[in-house]
């Protein structure tokens, strides 16, 4: 007798392997076929979530990419709040990441497929600071295991929403995403105080601004000598990054001799650029940028 009951829900996430408590994989289960496009899809593709990022959301970015690059490999990392706030434990946590890409590219530097040192093997896509915080620990992460070959396997880099500094404005804004508008108020004195003593504590070089420090990162030729070309994308209606500083981040970076693309959006706010109506635009921008168009 076929029971009644109803079946329980898979988590939006249940399609990959748990390596860790913020790394996870998904292996396809198909193999690489012939394509219309002359540019062989990334052998492996590495999504840095945003801080606090739901499953739910993460998977939309996914399911996206797998339909789009159906052969490649996919990593996740998500950024919990925990490790925002001790940005110390950041290279630790990423260790099962660099673990998964030693085992998918091989140590001599040969990539296959043809590949050059010219030609990407991997898309980056980050997002926030807590994303740019994970690639910045897996910079640092990567090269500790791997003297012989320090930095990570030729890639593109999808930059959304970030990089930033620490400003009052800003840091308001980050403590106060997510509250319902009632406890947003109750709590906006206390988010305020906390703000101003964060950002004073970084002027007066009480602690270092972290979300800096990730930022350059990105732009350390010595720790990200193998990124092929990158793409910001960015608003000037986000709230909690500052266009203007992911537009000097972006001429810094093309100072250093980075080959990079800016995408400007309008109307959209903090990693909410792939949403409504920019969504065509957006993937067609993800598509360009791993071929280069």
């Amino acid at each position: 007798m076929a029971s009644n009951a109803p079946k329980p829900k898979l988590k939006p996430l249940s399609f990959m392997e748990v390596l860790s408590p913020i790394v996870s994989l998904y292996r396809p289960a198909t193999t690489p076929t012939s394509s219309n496009s002359s540019v062989a899809a990334p052998k492996l593709i590495i999504l840095a979530s945003w801080t606090g990022a739901q499953d739910l959301h993460i998977a939309k970015y996914l399911i996206k990419y797998q339909a789009i690059y159906s052969a490649s490999q996919i990593l996740l990392i998500k950024s919990p709040s925990s490790l925002l706030f001790r940005p110390t434990l950041i290279p630790a946590a990423v260790t099962p990441a660099v673990d998964a890409i030693k085992a998918l590219f091989p140590s001599n530097g040969q990539y296959g497929n043809n590949n050059t040192k010219s030609t990407p093997v991997m898309l980056i896509h980050l997002f926030s600071n807590g994303g740019s915080s994970s690639i910045s620990g897996l910079y640092d992460t990567y090269a500790a295991s791997s003297p012989n070959r320090p930095t990570l396997p030729p890639h593109v880099t999808i930059i959304d929403s970030a990089p930033s500094t620490i400003t009052f404005s800003s840091s308001v804004a980050f403590f106060s995403v997510g509250l319902p508008p009632v406890q947003r108020l109750f709590a906006m004195p206390f988010i305020s105080l906390f703000a101003l003593a964060l950002t004073c504590s970084v002027s007066l070089g009480v602690v270092p601004d972290w979300l800096h420090v990730w930022g350059d990162a990105h732009n350390d030729r010595k720790r990200n000598k193998d990124e092929i070309r990158r793409v910001y994308v960015y608003s000037e209606e986000d709230a909690l990054v500052d266009f203007r500083t992911v537009e000097k981040h972006a001429t810094q970076a093309e100072e250093m001799g980075f080959v990079m693309k800016r995408e400007k959006f309008s109307g959209t706010p903090h990693v909410a650029h792939a949403r409504g109506k920019h969504g065509e635009r957006y993937w067609a921008v993800v598509r360009q940028a791993w071929e280069g168009a």
